[in-house]
């Protein structure tokens, strides 16, 4: 008899897996439009999806805290905020799993900082050939966090008091109209802030702790000033115009951003002490937070991994 033909062993692929997910909320929500195409790109490239849609605001920070280690790709579809509470849990849980971003809020700051498409098609192809950047994290206080920024002051609170229908309309017009309807209620914040090297102490009308170039879409920091992971955040404060003169320096200063004005106060650093004499309202990436008197915000160098499309050949 002859010898028995052995039997060719087909091998299956690996799956990798990911969490996908999605706050039905934001913006025009048009991940439903999207979803059955991003499921089929994500299957393309081996991935096994598992899908996930948030009900109520922290739903992002406790599944990505419990689960993120489970998954080879965390991807996040839903604004600042809600990208904000995928990385505070994934901080929260001491986990290092890259993240996806598909950017479908109402003003993407952050993934304009980091050049992502806010076509959504176009935003899952790259992340799913990107490279991992690895980003600084703001620290607010023991257990709160941002990506991009902490801001108090005029426009600070525009982003998570405007009503999500006029955001959806309106884009970044909502939030310049919204600050300006409250500028009659503007009053100055007395401040002593801290650096590393620097003390500082006036009354103010805005501040910004970042690591990016965008704003809330109202203001701009130039390209070649912010960096996101060398360790240190940019502050720019507006100090409180004694008179016309003197906001008109402050808008001209600001359209040329010309942030070595003696009109404006520029700061670099590595951890920021905000001593205030009360409570202050801040802004972390669009979500509303509450200071103490004392407050310590502290750059965590390198402590998240954002996929973004690869950089041009030759740059």
């Amino acid at each position: 008899m002859g010898a028995v033909p052995r039997q060719k062993e087909v091998r299956i692929p690996t799956m990798k897996k990911v969490l996908l997910i999605i706050n039905p909320a934001s913006g025009t929500r048009q991940w439903r439009r999207f979803l059955p195409d991003w499921l089929a790109l994500l299957g393309e490239a081996d991935f096994l999806p598992a899908v996930m849609l948030t009900r109520a605001r922290g739903d992002a920070c406790e599944w990505a805290r419990k689960w993120a280690s489970d998954y080879d790709l965390l991807i996040v579809c839903g604004g600042d905020g809600t990208l904000n509470e995928a990385v505070t849990g994934l901080l929260a849980g001491d986990h290092r799993t890259p993240v996806g971003y598909l950017p479908a809020g109402s003003t993407n700051d952050f993934a304009a900082g980091l050049g992502l498409s806010t076509n959504l098609m176009q935003a899952c192809r790259d992340l799913l050939r990107g490279v991992p950047r690895v980003l600084d994290v703001g620290r607010f206080g023991p257990n709160r966090y941002f990506t991009y920024t902490a801001s108090f002051g005029l426009f600070s609170s525009v982003s998570y008091s405007t009503p999500q229908n006029a955001k959806n309309l309106l884009g970044h017009v909502a939030y310049i109209l919204e600050g300006i309807r409250s500028l009659a209620d503007i009053r100055p914040i007395h401040l002593k802030i801290r650096t590393d090297d620097r003390e500082v102490e006036d009354d103010y009308i805005f501040g910004a702790i970042c690591n990016s170039t965008s704003l809330g879409g109202v203001l701009k920091l130039d390209e070649n000033v912010v960096h996101m992971s060398d360790g240190l955040f940019e502050t720019l404060l507006i100090p409180f115009p004694v008179d016309l003169l003197a906001l008109n320096r402050i808008l001209a200063a600001l359209r040329g951003k010309n942030y070595g004005d003696p009109s404006l106060v520029f700061l670099r650093s590595r951890r920021f002490e905000i001593v205030a004499d009360g409570e202050i309202s801040w802004s972390l990436d669009g979500e509303e937070a509450v200071s103490a008197r004392v407050q310590e915000i502290v750059n965590l160098h390198e402590a998240v991994r954002i996929l973004c499309p690869p950089s041009p050949a030759g740059m």
